[in-house]
């Protein structure tokens, strides 16, 4: 058994000090309890506190490799469609060793960052012309191996991928994503399942899945209660295929399939509108909100107002990985919902006094739940996932225990104030190493 003695310790019931946590070999909280005088303890965090660690519930691993080269003119009219272009061109030379290499150095980043959970919505599955490899799931397992040998914990959202957009074929560039049936995908998806990792199933979008394997997958989901991820909303163009195709727009159309359950987050929901925010909360499903990778290609800004009114659980994700740092993920979230609101505090129910505590409840409980995790809390039965934050920092200088997660969240970026990233009771990054 661990015992860790910070200073402070942030709990379900807020923050409290004198406090060890203790933790099972197997990595779970056993009990937090009052620290005696000379009480042994294995790990001491003088000015400390310990916090819950991040879950990063949206990431494409393999487009850090973008960061920073797509940001020249790619064409008259930058959107996000010609950024695609560039990130189908940069997929191209991936190899499952490089898959691998990528993976783990953007798996590191994540963890100085303080995500300690993340879940991959992986969808680089065959060979550049669309012939599998001799072992179908080779490109899945980098993917996990890469968070073993780093230390994150992985959820491997696998991604089903059918056609270029509604009733067309896939491009060239899109031939590596897709399965050739339905069946494939789901023999894949089984094949992984039944080794035991954190698994869930991801069909890619409304445009790239019909209707039959929205809803094949979705039972399946159901079946074996993994969690169910899709892109939704996230373009005005995308709205207007699915109308033309389909005749709704692409939340309607995942209701039609029986796609829309409590297992279910949609990515972005950036354009989502009255009567399909209206379905989400009758369904109980999550929006996983991207803000750095939303704004860095030009979606627009999320109807947070309108989520947060009907109660739909909002978790955040760093998708293209072109920021990681979970403070400025959500801090992002609350600033641009009020540059479309023109008022302040639009994330925070009127009844809390902290805005932190709620921007941190998305970006802990809540994306653990949409992954299907027991973590997001210091509490006893979670997974033992904490990050240390050094409170002597200058950047917190004049922090008090009622506002000290509003000063993170609002003062702070992730490299000026963690110290040590926990994972599964085991200490997996540190600065000082």
């Amino acid at each position: 058994m661990k015992r860790l003695a910070p200073d402070y310790v942030y709990t379900p019931q807020g923050l409290m000090s004198g406090q060890v946590v203790n933790i099972s070999d197997q990595g779970f909280i056993l009990s937090i309890t009052d620290r005696e005088s000379g009480e042994e303890v294995t790990e001491v965090l003088p000015g400390m506190v310990l916090l819950p660690g991040f879950v990063n519930t949206h990431s494409h691993a393999f487009q850090r490799a973008l960061r920073g080269h797509t940001h020249r003119r790619l064409s008259a009219n930058d959107t996000f469609w010609t950024w695609r272009h560039a990130m189908y061109t940069a997929v191209q030379r991936l190899t499952p060793d490089l898959i691998y290499e990528q993976t783990l150095q953007v798996y590191r980043e994540m963890l100085a960052a303080g995500y300690t959970s993340v879940g991959e919505f992986h969808y680089v599955h065959h060979k550049p012309d669309g012939q599998p490899y001799e072992n179908s799931n080779i490109l899945s397992e980098m993917v996990v191996q890469a968070g073993r040998d780093a230390g994150i914990r992985v959820v491997l959202l696998l991604t089903a991928y059918a056609q270029g957009n509604f009733h067309q074929p896939p491009d060239t560039y899109q031939r590596r994503f897709c399965d050739r049936s339905l069946d494939a995908y789901l023999t894949r998806a089984e094949a992984l399942r039944v080794t035991g990792i954190p698994f869930g199933v991801a069909p890619h979008s409304v445009r790239a899945v019909p209707a039959d394997w929205l809803r094949a997958i979705a039972n399946y989901s159901r079946q074996y209660h993994l969690p169910f991820h899709i892109h939704a909303d996230e373009q005005q163009a995308e709205i207007e295929q699915c109308l033309a195709a389909e005749g709704c727009t692409p939340i309607e159309l995942l209701q039609r399939s029986e796609a829309l359950s409590h297992l279910t987050t949609v990515v972005h929901a950036t354009h989502a509108n009255a009567q399909e925010i209206e379905l989400l909360a009758r369904a109980g499903s999550t929006v996983c909100v991207c803000p750095t990778t939303e704004g860095d290609l030009g979606d627009g800004i999320a109807p947070y107002n309108e989520l947060r009114q009907a109660n739909i659980p909002l978790a955040i994700g760093s998708d293209s990985n072109t920021r990681l740092d979970p403070f400025e993920e959500l801090r992002w979230a609350e600033y641009s919902a009020r540059m479309r609101y023109q008022r302040r505090r639009v994330l925070v129910p009127d009844e809390l006094d902290s805005p932190g505590s709620l921007l941190f409840s998305y970006g802990t409980k809540i994306g653990a739940q949409a992954l299907g995790l027991q973590s997001g809390q210091i509490a006893s039965g979670q997974a033992a996932d904490f990050i240390a934050i050094d409170l002597n920092t200058p950047a917190l200088a004049g922090w008090t225990s009622e506002d000290v997660l509003d000063t993170l969240f609002f003062g702070v970026s992730s490299s000026q104030v963690i110290k040590q990233t926990w994972v599964q009771g085991q200490k997996v990054w540190s600065a000082w190493c």
